[in-house]
């Protein structure tokens, strides 16, 4: 092999052995024990969300089943293989009451005691769906918050600005015709 080769070589490697070394063994923890999903387990948003590596989450939909009101995100992703996790902190403020309502979870059999790990969904807006305890009926404007929880999972090169709301004054009757147009049914 030519001296020119192999240095080309040599620098062609360099990337995977740096981020290689950027894990560490809680990283490969997390990863061995997450929850993978592919483009065959998921949902898509519709053409009018734009992807957004920027501001990645969306508020999508909104509906109700039984004692529980379901909020569905929009979430751009932009790897092949990415980890997305909702805190276990996440509530939900009604603006003209003040009520607060707190997550109780994913819908289907997601645990938020372990990461979602989205597989070859590059480019795409991926649909997850959280339960939260049934709105009150005349909750017309809620506001959404990510506070963080003490006991959330997330890997140890996620930077901590997941913290910041969600959405502000999201207008809930919008998003219950959204989803009465589309029938979305994540994780079910």
């Amino acid at each position: 092999m030519s001296m020119r080769k192999f240095i080309i070589s040599l620098l062609l490697s360099l990337p995977s052995v740096v981020l290689a070394q950027q894990f560490t063994e809680y990283d490969r923890k997390v990863f061995n024990e997450g929850q993978f999903l592919t483009s065959s387990d998921l949902l898509f948003a519709s053409g009018d969300i734009p992807w957004d590596p920027v501001s990645p989450i969306k508020v999508y939909s909104i509906h109700d089943e039984d004692d529980e009101t379901i909020v569905t995100f929009s979430h751009s992703i932009y790897f092949d293989s990415q980890w997305v996790s909702f805190s276990k902190g996440i509530y939900i403020v009604d603006e003209d009451t003040g009520d607060r309502y707190k997550v109780r979870g994913y819908t289907g059999d997601l645990s938020m005691d372990r990461l979602l790990i989205i597989k070859y969904c590059k480019g795409r807006n991926v649909l997850i769906s959280l339960r939260f305890p049934k709105f009150k009926r005349k909750v017309k404007t809620i506001s959404i918050f990510n506070p963080g929880h003490e006991s959330d999972i997330k890997p140890s090169n996620r930077r901590d600005d997941y913290t910041l709301p969600l959405a502000y004054k999201v207008n809930v009757k919008a998003l219950r015709k959204r989803y009465k147009e589309h029938k979305i049914n994540v994780f079910e």
